[in-house]
């Protein structure tokens, strides 16, 4: 997948393309019904596949103070992006001047002079432009004028709720990680560097490395089951993430147990998929009693892991 920094970087073609739009931020299962169907539909039309989305999001420009913690990183997202098979993902600098911009100049402007788009697929509720006055009936009473389809797919849904990135971050921050990986169709990942801590799980037998997490969400406070990816290998680990209250421990930290690997991770960047919620996290009465836990933890992953 190529990705193109604004549609001045977009290689404009006479074949145009099937495209869609959105923050994409999880890109979450109903994200991959609406990016499975845009891909579906450029083969059909043997045209490129195309994702446009925005960095930053727009709610961080509009409404700083009301803007969601993101699920993903910029790389993160775009990988997965990439995994869906789309062949190019558009990042638009949003800023106070586009958002000025009328849904009917976004549609002209963009999808027609500079996608010369032949499908636009959206979800089924989509809104976009200038205080969000752009809706589907726009899209196809100018998809008329300029010739090109507008498909609306689906929502999907969890019982009686719409699959969402407000949905996944719910989950997140109550530590549903199950749930959360359900709706996201992978794991929740952070990234990061792993940078020197205080060495208390080294003073008790139990090493831990010490991430730097890059995202913006944080999973709940607690102990849970991950797995520590370094260079395209994965590590089983048991993963704190929290404030350490036996210890006293003022900074929120994630510290990682890997079971079996002993080298050296400082500096080093990894990601760290969170899979399931062992427990809360909570006080001991001694620093012996928090490593009597740990080990219990450690057992529980072990466990978890030879299903």
């Amino acid at each position: 997948m190529k990705v193109h920094f604004g549609f001045d970087a977009w290689p404009v073609s006479e074949g145009g393309a099937v495209a869609s739009l959105g923050n994409y931020d999880g890109v979450h299962i109903g994200h991959q019904a609406i990016l499975t169907r845009v891909v579906a539909a450029a083969h059909e039309l043997s045209v490129p596949a195309v994702a446009v989305t925005f960095d930053p999001v727009p709610r961080k420009v509009l409404a700083p103070w009301a803007a969601p913690l993101l699920i993903q990183t910029l790389e993160q997202r775009l990988r997965k992006l990439e995994s869906l098979h789309l062949d190019h993902t558009i990042v638009v600098a949003f800023d106070s001047h586009f958002a000025q911009r009328s849904p009917e100049d976004f549609v002209r402007e963009f999808l027609v002079c500079a996608l010369r788009i032949r499908c636009f697929v959206v979800g089924e509720h989509f809104s976009f432009g200038h205080q969000k006055r752009g809706n589907i009936e726009l899209l196809r009473r100018m998809g008329r004028e300029y010739d090109f389809c507008v498909e609306a797919v689906p929502e999907v849904r969890a019982g009686e709720r719409r699959v969402s990135s407000t949905l996944v971050r719910e989950c997140i921050l109550a530590g549903e990680m199950e749930q959360a990986n359900r709706f996201l169709g992978s794991p929740f990942t952070l990234a990061g560097t792993v940078v020197e801590g205080e060495k208390l799980g080294a003073r008790l037998g139990i090493p831990t490395a010490n991430l730097r997490a890059e995202n913006e969400i944080r999973p709940a406070n607690g102990v849970y089951v991950t797995q520590v990816m370094l260079d395209s290998e994965r590590y089983d680990s048991v993963t704190n993430a929290g404030f350490r209250p036996t210890v006293d421990g003022r900074t929120w930290t994630v510290e990682s147990h890997l079971l079996q690997f002993s080298d050296d991770l400082y500096g080093k960047k990894i990601e760290l998929q969170f899979l399931a919620r062992i427990r809360e996290e909570i006080r001991f009465a001694s620093v012996e009693d928090l490593k009597s836990q740990i080990h219990r933890d450690v057992e529980f992953a072990r466990h978890y892991f030879r299903g």
